[in-house]
């Protein structure tokens, strides 16, 4: 088992929004702007198609849970897809974007819009570097998005984000720790997707 990586304009999507369960369509409805009721469902079926996919059925057939380790609660969390323990899911959307990664182990993804972010957020080498950037809020997205997509894998936390540094010398990481990072690149939007080592091998 490998994985499926998926980038996509929320218009590309077929969203039908009778395939996301009850939980996801009650998330879907409290939602006030349309741009980001579209995105959210985009995504939610993207990651059904990936992980459809890589299970070689229909996206119908897939269905989505998102539970919290920490409370239980089914309001927030890591999705999952019920009854298949050994395919791991990740999402992401903004408004116009959406990207989605199914894999045989864990696994992230994330797609921001090109902005300017705290520099809170990062860590104080990667302030630096983000500051002598000839185009630094594409410079910050590159390492939120490598963050972000680190940390739905599993590895670090966002409450502690500057202490998650993803600079290697003087470029984006491609690897931290264990875990593999590849960029994806868009129309005024960034993205990456991290994936543990364990899910891939060198040829």
């Amino acid at each position: 088992m490998t994985g499926v990586v998926r980038f996509a304009a929320v218009a590309e999507i077929d969203a039908d929004l009778g395939l996301l369960s009850t939980a996801e369509r009650a998330r879907h409805e409290r939602l006030v702007a349309d741009a980001d009721k579209q995105a959210y469902a985009a995504a939610h079926i993207l990651v059904r198609e990936c992980a459809a996919e890589l299970l070689g059925t229909a996206r119908d057939e897939i269905v989505i849970e998102q539970r919290c380790a920490r409370c239980g609660s089914t309001e927030h969390g890591a999705p999952s897809v019920s009854g298949a323990a050994a395919v791991r899911v990740s999402l992401s959307h903004t408004r116009g974007q959406v990207a989605a990664v199914a894999a045989g182990r864990r696994c992230g993804i994330d797609v921001e819009k090109v902005s300017r972010g705290p520099d809170r957020a990062l860590s104080p080498r990667e302030a630096a570097w983000v500051a002598g950037q000839e185009d630094a809020a594409y410079a910050f997205t590159r390492l939120w998005v490598r963050k972000e997509a680190l940390v739905k894998a599993g590895h670090g936390s966002m409450a502690a984000a500057q202490r998650l540094d993803v600079l290697a010398g003087d470029v984006p990481a491609g690897q931290v720790g264990k875990v593999r990072l590849t960029q994806w690149e868009g129309s005024g939007f960034l993205g990456a997707v991290a994936i543990c080592a364990d899910m891939w091998t060198e040829n």
